[in-house]
């Protein structure tokens, strides 16, 4: 794998231009998605105007196809006293993906959500979540105050995170790819990962010690000074493991602030793809 690296980052380069372009499209069109799904709640508008017949589902909850999703979200999206709030918003190329806090059921915390979708043709085509119930006493979506994200800097943070995303998952270097790329001072919002970057490598380089651990990145997202990697996390050989989503913001070319999200892999489910 490390020798597939400087090969994987000319590649990312050459295909720059075009990912900018198809991520102008993509965004005008997702845009208009969020608007009507999550803000205005208009879940069927929504998926009638951008989403394709053949949506392919990887909710374990629910099978394939639009009919099924919004049977199962409009009423939930339609209760007056739900939430949610978008707190980011990535497109990348084919892929945009929403981090979210979602309280369909009132009396309940809510939970932390990652929504990731591929487009097609200007459709969506294609559907991944990861659903994390927020503890009581935490609140891993809270957000310090930055500054706009710059989409200028999507080319220079992809290459960062492209080594960065190299080293702790293909190489499983956790001490280099934190002390390289990540700030000291990290914000960090996962509560069982301390409060900076030397306790973040503490606790990770424990997770990759478990005999049997692995973690295979299944897409990455970058979008001016945020990234997202999407991933399967298994801390032992017979484990079904967990779907992962991750997003850090970058400033000045450093990881300053980090967000996550887990979801164990169910016994069935109810279409025939994995959730990755």
């Amino acid at each position: 794998m490390r020798h597939l690296a400087p090969i994987l980052g000319l590649a990312l380069v050459a295909l720059a231009p075009m990912a900018v372009a198809k991520s102008a499209d993509n965004r005008t069109i997702f845009d208009d998605f969020v608007d009507r799904f999550y803000r205005q709640r208009d879940v069927g508008g929504a998926f009638a105007a951008h989403v394709a017949p053949g949506y392919v589902q990887h909710n374990p909850g629910l099978p394939d196809g639009p009919d099924a999703a919004v049977a199962a979200l409009a009423p939930m999206f339609a209760r007056p006293d739900a939430r949610f709030e978008v707190k980011h918003l990535l497109v990348d190329g084919d892929l945009a993906l929403v981090h979210l806090f979602g309280q369909g059921k009132p009396g309940t915390a809510g939970a932390a959500v990652a929504d990731l979708y591929r487009l097609k043709d200007g459709k969506v085509v294609e559907h991944w979540d990861v659903l994390q119930p927020i503890a009581e006493g935490s609140d891993p979506l809270a957000m310090a105050d930055a500054p706009p994200s710059d989409r200028n800097h999507t080319a220079a943070n992809r290459r960062a995170f492209s080594q960065f995303i190299d080293l702790l998952f293909a190489r499983g270097d956790v001490e280099q790819a934190y002390r390289r790329f990540v700030a000291p001072d990290l914000i960090q919002h996962n509560s069982r990962m301390g409060q900076d970057r030397d306790q973040a490598v503490e606790a990770i380089r424990a997770l990759h010690a478990m005999p049997g651990a692995s973690f295979t990145v299944q897409r990455i997202l970058v979008d001016g000074d945020f990234a997202a990697v999407h991933y399967r996390g298994k801390l032992a050989a017979d484990d079904k493991g967990a779907a992962v989503v991750e997003i850090f913001r970058f400033d000045k070319g450093r990881i300053v602030e980090h967000w996550d999200m887990l979801q164990g892999v169910p016994e069935t489910s109810r279409n025939a793809h994995p959730m990755f």
